[in-house]
């Protein structure tokens, strides 16, 4: 008796110890490196920790700063610090406190220095642009503006690229069909900019087509410059289609097959391949058990399994790899005249921009002033716009966006927002309540302070009344008038 007591007390303390925390070689040499990892490759990784009780389904993702390595769950704001428990053991503590989920899936995550970004990522039924940066204050994630938003997924999975019809046709990239979106990105830190190429676009947000879906796919090469905020379009690329990424320090490393291997030289415009005599060392990638995790660091590429305590390493340098004559991505002129245009114009477009509205406001509130001094002046319906729709939707912020399109969808079916709802869209799901009042009556006034200046309509945009079952709360819907008005089609398929 005494006996099975003890066995379940050591298999009961077995358990707690291997469920969290771990001992990894590959994880602590990962944990050890002093220098930024911008791009920890791990397609098959889940359930690194047992952390996240509601996302035990959900990809994990690794990502080493100068000074910490943080664990994040996919899909999610969660973010944990794996530090040291005692000597080669690690453990991780959950360090955010975000609750809003659900719109970054495949999102690109890297560092520079000690901090800690987010780009793009697919959830609420399309890809994003968005830019967020980790606030190690708030602990939350805050949203960097863009000039312009640019739509990336960026799943770490093998592209798996199958081409329809005539192999001559390979570079129609709209031909394309792949499970997968490429990890196609890489980061420069000490130039601040952030590269993305090649991809999946899904826009599945408001439809009333009975027909599948058919995905869109871009093979055009841009770069963000994380100083000014500003995207610019270098071209098309000449190559995709791959098993791996590893990102180094002057360039990316692609793993297309056991036969080639070559890095990008964004800088100057080429594909420097792999010698021969170096190729067979990255066949390791390809025999018996796939690697879950890999990453570059201090001249070698190490992977491995974590969950069997396997390590390997392979060195790489410059000298690896030769010029043959390829380029990375080719230059259209209409390429190249549109980024012209657009980089020469763009402070004096949305200063223009910026003035208009400050004058529409301005004159809207004189007239307000000056109907409520005049009562037998009577006010039209519609106010004259001058600037073109597409230019008024920019003074729209991604939150207000997503919120009018959940509006719409919801009044569309004939159905009522909840405060619930709003809160969590909103993010201040778990504030305080004088939180979370104040930042609905925000939110709603903007959207229809907004719309004003959008449609030129004084109808307001967004209504509520006293919900049916509880008196005491209220309930969102568009209005009715302009739900079936063309012109709200037009700035719904200009939001999406």
């Amino acid at each position: 008796m005494q006996k099975s007591i003890l066995l379940c007390c050591l298999l009961s303390s077995f358990f707690q110890v291997v469920a969290q925390p771990m001992q990894s070689t590959l994880l602590y040499k990962l944990y050890k490196t002093q220098a930024p990892v911008n791009q920890i490759f791990a397609p098959n990784l889940n359930n690194l920790f047992s952390v996240s009780k509601n996302y035990t389904d959900n990809k994990q993702y690794l990502i080493k700063t100068s000074k910490q390595l943080f664990l994040g769950i996919d899909g999610t704001g969660q973010l944990y610090e794996i530090f040291e428990a005692s000597p080669g053991v690690l453990d991780a503590q959950r360090v955010d406190s975000t609750v809003y989920a659900g719109n970054n899936f495949c999102a690109a995550t890297f560092s520079i220095d000690t901090a800690v970004f987010s780009f793009g990522g697919y959830g609420f039924w399309k890809t994003n642009g968005t830019l967020k940066q980790y606030n190690f204050y708030s602990r939350e994630w805050d949203v960097v503006p863009l000039l312009e938003e640019r739509p990336s997924i960026f799943c770490q999975k093998p592209s798996g690229v199958n081409w329809k019809g005539d192999l001559n046709e390979v570079k129609k990239l709209e031909d394309m069909n792949t499970t997968f979106a490429p990890s196609f990105y890489w980061v420069d830190n000490e130039k601040k900019l952030f590269y993305a190429g090649v991809q999946h676009l899904i826009n599945q947000t408001i439809s009333d087509s009975v027909q599948t879906f058919k995905a869109q796919y871009n093979a055009s090469l841009s770069v963000l410059d994380l100083s000014t905020k500003q995207w610019k379009v270098l071209g098309d690329i000449l190559n995709y289609g791959w098993h791996y990424t590893v990102q180094l320090p002057w360039g990316l490393l692609v793993v297309e097959s056991p036969e080639s291997i070559y890095y990008t030289d964004f800088d100057h415009n080429r594909l420097l391949y792999c010698k021969e005599d170096k190729i067979p060392q990255y066949r390791k990638f390809f025999r018996n058990r796939i690697p879950d995790l890999f990453f570059y660091a201090d001249g070698y590429i190490y992977f491995g399994e974590v969950a069997i305590n396997s390590i390997d390493s392979i060195p790489v340098s410059k000298e690896d790899f030769e010029e043959r004559n390829a380029l990375l991505y080719t230059a259209t002129k209409k390429v190249s005249k549109i980024s012209l245009l657009y980089d020469n114009y763009r402070i004096p477009f949305f200063f223009v921009l910026f003035a208009s509205v400050v004058v529409l406001i301005v004159a809207f509130r004189r007239k307000s002033q000056n109907r409520a001094n005049k009562s037998a002046f009577v006010s039209p319906t519609v106010l004259p716009t001058q600037l073109p729709l597409v230019d008024r939707i920019g003074i729209l912020n991604e939150m207000e966006r997503q919120l009018i399109l959940y509006l719409v969808e919801q009044s569309l079916q004939g159905k009522r927002v909840t405060v619930e709802a709003v809160n969590k869209l909103s993010g201040v799901a778990f504030k305080n309540e004088p939180i979370r009042r104040r930042t609905r009556s925000e939110l709603i006034n903007a959207i229809n302070d907004k719309w004003l200046i959008i449609s030129g309509n004084r109808e307001r945009f967004v209504l509520s009344e006293k919900s049916d079952f509880d008196g005491r709360t209220r309930e969102y819907f568009i209005n009715e008038k302009l739900l079936a008005s063309s012109l709200l089609r037009q700035i719904i398929q200009l939001i999406k």
